[in-house]
């Protein structure tokens, strides 16, 4: 017959203890301490989602610290890749400005004959003691009111107040340049002879004109007052042409007002 006895008596965790098989049993259908099966099993299942949610959560956190880092990684290199490029781009422009300067260079360069130092007797003349030395003219003649009609048309300023300093001077003091030959680009100018005499000198077209530009300009910007419209707009001008003579625009600016001290000689 079977036993209706457990070998040992058994404990709940109310504190009930019996050795009968039935009334354990019983005891185990009414009191509220005793899990069922079902419970257990929810139990375990829970603690398996709980780990489940656990490692899903540290797997996020991984996969979002790898994407920082490759993010990081992309945005260094991205700032590098940038740096590189200013560099590059810096480059390029100390490259493209030497190379303005080389042509500007060689622009003014080509202006120049290679026979202007040409010093025999055929090339000097003696000339009228009146007439005052290439660079040294006077400029008595030429009145304030003038001078401001000039500032007033920035653009034909300096090449007319060359034309009045060499042409309207009295006595033709100024006269002290000519060009013997059109076709060459040669020009004469007036310069300290022996002694007391003075002769005329062969020159290069473009060295005369630069000359003759930075002084008639020069004085010129002296008597420019940047605080009236017609000087600050004189002024503003001159320094256009002066960074055109730089290569700003390829000189032709800078070109254009020599030219215009050309034609008026």
């Amino acid at each position: 017959m079977p036993s209706t006895e457990y070998k040992e008596p058994r404990t709940c965790e109310c504190g009930y203890t019996s050795m009968g098989i039935n009334k354990w049993s019983a005891h185990k259908k009414r009191c509220p301490l005793v899990k069922s099966d079902k419970d257990t099993l929810i139990e375990q299942m829970k603690q398996q989602l709980e780990k489940k949610d656990e490692q899903m959560k540290e797997q996020l956190e991984a996969k979002d610290q790898q994407m920082k880092e490759q993010l990081e990684a992309s945005k260094e290199q991205l700032e590098a890749k940038d740096q590189q490029m200013k560099e590059q781009l810096e480059a390029s422009k100390e490259q493209l400005a030497a190379k303005d300067n080389q042509i500007h260079d060689l622009i003014r360069e080509a202006k120049r004959p290679r026979t202007v130092n040409n010093t025999t007797n055929n090339n000097r003349f003696v000339v009228e003691q009146h007439i005052r030395v290439f660079g040294n003219e006077s400029v008595d003649h030429i009145s304030t009111s003038q001078i401001q009609s000039l500032l007033a048309d920035p653009s034909n300023a300096v090449s007319q107040y060359i034309k009045l300093k060499h042409r309207k001077a009295p006595g033709g003091v100024n006269q002290n340049i000519r060009i013997p030959n059109k076709n060459k680009a040669i020009y004469q100018v007036v310069v300290p002879g022996e002694g007391e005499d003075k002769e005329w000198e062969n020159k290069a077209k473009g060295e005369v004109l630069e000359k003759m530009y930075d002084d008639s300009s020069g004085q010129l910007e002296a008597e420019a007052d940047e605080e009236t419209k017609i000087g600050y707009n004189f002024l503003n001008h001159q320094d256009k042409v002066k960074l055109s003579e730089s290569g700003a625009d390829g000189g032709r600016l800078y070109k254009d007002q020599l030219d215009k001290i050309h034609n008026i000689l």
